[in-house]
């Protein structure tokens, strides 16, 4: 399964106030990683970099060496976020969307996006960490 995992993700579940569900999903990524595909964009690893203090930074660091890359923002069409905007999606919303449809993502893993799950047309399910949890039983 190819998923996008959303910033909150990683600083809930990597920083100082740890949330059970997002630690429980990046466990099972790890050790399943063989199943998952985990594409990670360049503003997501920033927006993570500004919210973690160093010491947790560096744990987040240490999972992405074990399991993905970050691809870069300029790579994604403009076009498609272009798409997303016209929809109604604010900027950063639509640069998620985007990003997670380009990547041929099955899933985009989040805790605050919720208005993008009432969206049917989307290529992709909108699911928090623990709906995918359950999904994936």
């Amino acid at each position: 399964m190819r998923l996008v995992l959303d910033t909150n993700e990683y600083i809930f579940a990597f920083g100082p106030a740890k949330a059970d569900a997002s630690l429980k999903l990046l466990e099972n990524l790890l050790e399943k990683r063989h199943s998952h595909i985990v594409r990670l964009p360049r503003t997501i690893f920033n927006e993570v970099k500004r919210n973690l203090p160093p010491e947790y930074f560096l744990e987040f660091i240490k999972f992405i060496n074990a399991f993905t890359t970050i691809d870069e923002d300029s790579l994604i069409p403009f076009e498609l976020g272009v798409k997303y905007e016209i929809r109604g999606f604010k900027i950063a919303d639509a640069f998620i969307a985007a990003y997670a449809e380009w990547v041929g993502a099955d899933a985009l893993i989040t805790e605050n996006r919720h208005f993008l799950k009432h969206n049917p047309e989307l290529p992709f399910k909108v699911l928090t960490a623990d709906k995918y949890l359950k999904l994936i039983k």
